[in-house]
């Protein structure tokens, strides 16, 4: 017959191990959310810095163009 230190011995063992299981899931739950809501600012700020640059890239294209058109033409006289 199972004793009831056996009983208790038994229920500790099942039960330990499943609570930590159940409260590890939650932490990893925790630490993916966060993630994602980390992942999702980077996102932001990078396009925030790519549009920045592009712009910067775009006005000095333009800045070029009529310095490219007056040599063109100095050229071809």
């Amino acid at each position: 017959m199972i004793t009831d230190a056996q009983i208790l011995t038994l229920a500790i063992a099942i039960i330990f191990p499943l609570a930590m299981l159940i409260y590890s899931n939650s932490r990893i739950t925790e630490a993916k959310e966060t993630l994602r809501a980390e992942i999702g600012e980077a996102k932001q700020t990078l396009r925030t810095v790519m549009a920045a640059g592009f712009a910067r890239i775009e006005l000095a294209i333009e800045r070029l163009e009529p310095k490219l058109e007056i040599h063109e033409l100095e050229h071809n006289k």
